[in-house]
């Protein structure tokens, strides 16, 4: 394997901009988290955990995958991984699939370019763009679209679906991939919320999800359904333990439930940053409230169970001609966004 060349970091320092010791981008201010080398790192963690959700794969369907990505002579196979955070799905895909050109986008380039321990392979690139903004720049053809945990920066989720169809061949493979860190029980209910004192999950973890959940509220996730372009549509669901305190778990499982733990343990801090940056609450509430939050998820009562939500939905592009979104989603009867996000703190 090759170095990929870093000579468009000078480009990547421009869109940042830093606030209490954390690095944020410009280019989309729908998307709030961190952009720097603690997420990465953060986000590197998640891609092992995803991997264990998937059976140690880095995508869901291996059969579609792979037939939309076999070796044909005189034939290049592309895939694109929208909102490519640290680049280790780039990587492990170029790595797999080596006859294949694998090119990630993001609102700021990886760390992995500019970290000399580290090598990518020479079949991958990244590039700085803006999925709201630049799908519809893209004049390549690709056999598979990947995108993990990227809706809170999608603004018009079903608009996006109708552009990706655009530029997916005919048989080519959608996979969306995106977990929800508010907590949920064993139906896929929100965990009540409790008040301080209370056995549950209490005022720090639901307070924190509360503001920095609310942004995320967008249309309907799963607007590819309706759309004409996808056959072939699936939705799993996985719930997983926010830690091991189920007493029948499996050592693959309970390394599952440890891994989840640990990514919300260091996404309390990133949700910590952001409320500094954009709520202009004083420095030491934040404090308080993040230590609380984290006591309460390592300290968790094995009667409290909850749970992390996570969804895979694979859709295979038709073999139709692309028919472009006439009309704007509309929300259906009965929708509440609410039904998305935590719910705040009743009033007294």
């Amino acid at each position: 394997m090759a170095q990929e060349s870093n000579s468009s970091v000078v480009e990547f320092q421009s869109n940042l901009t830093i606030s209490k010791g954390r690095s944020f981008q410009e280019l989309n201010n729908a998307y709030k988290l961190p952009t720097d080398s603690g997420e990465h790192l953060r986000l590197e963690l998640q891609h092992e955990m995803v991997k264990i959700m998937l059976g140690g794969s880095i995508y869901q369907t291996p059969e579609l995958v792979k037939a939309a990505l076999s070796s044909r002579e005189n034939l290049k196979r592309r895939v694109l991984d929208v909102g490519a955070g640290s680049g280790k799905w780039v990587i492990d895909m170029a790595e797999e699939f080596p006859h294949a050109d694998v090119s990630g986008i993001d609102l700021v380039l990886p760390n992995v370019l500019t970290d000399s321990s580290r090598c990518v392979p020479t079949n991958c690139s990244f590039r700085v763009a803006d999925a709201n903004k630049d799908m519809g720049k893209i004049d390549l053809t690709y056999d598979l679209i990947h995108l993990r945990s990227v809706e809170s920066g999608i603004h018009e989720s079903d608009l996006f679906f109708f552009e990706a169809a655009r530029v997916l061949r005919p048989g080519g493979i959608l996979l969306l991939g995106g977990g929800n860190p508010q907590l949920i029980d064993e139906n896929a209910k929100i965990v009540p919320l409790q008040k301080p004192g209370d056995e549950g999950i209490w005022f720090p973890v639901q307070w924190m999800l509360w503001r920095n959940l609310v942004p995320f509220g967008r249309d309907d996730p799963s607007g590819k359904e309706s759309n004409p372009n996808y056959g072939n549509v699936r939705i799993h669901e996985i719930l997983v333990p926010t830690g091991p305190w189920p007493n029948n778990l499996s050592d693959t499982n309970r390394k599952l439930a440890e891994i989840t733990q640990q990514n919300i343990l260091r996404l309390l801090p990133a949700f910590k940053a952001v409320l500094l940056r954009d709520q202009g609450l004083p420095e030491e509430f934040d404090d308080n409230l993040v230590e609380g939050a984290m006591k309460e998820i390592r300290e968790l009562s094995p009667a409290v169970h909850g749970y992390s939500k996570w969804v895979f939905a694979p859709a295979v592009r038709t073999e139709n001609p692309w028919v472009a979104r006439k009309d704007p989603w509309q929300e259906p009867e009965g929708y509440d966004v609410y039904d998305y996000i935590v719910r705040p703190l009743p009033k007294e």
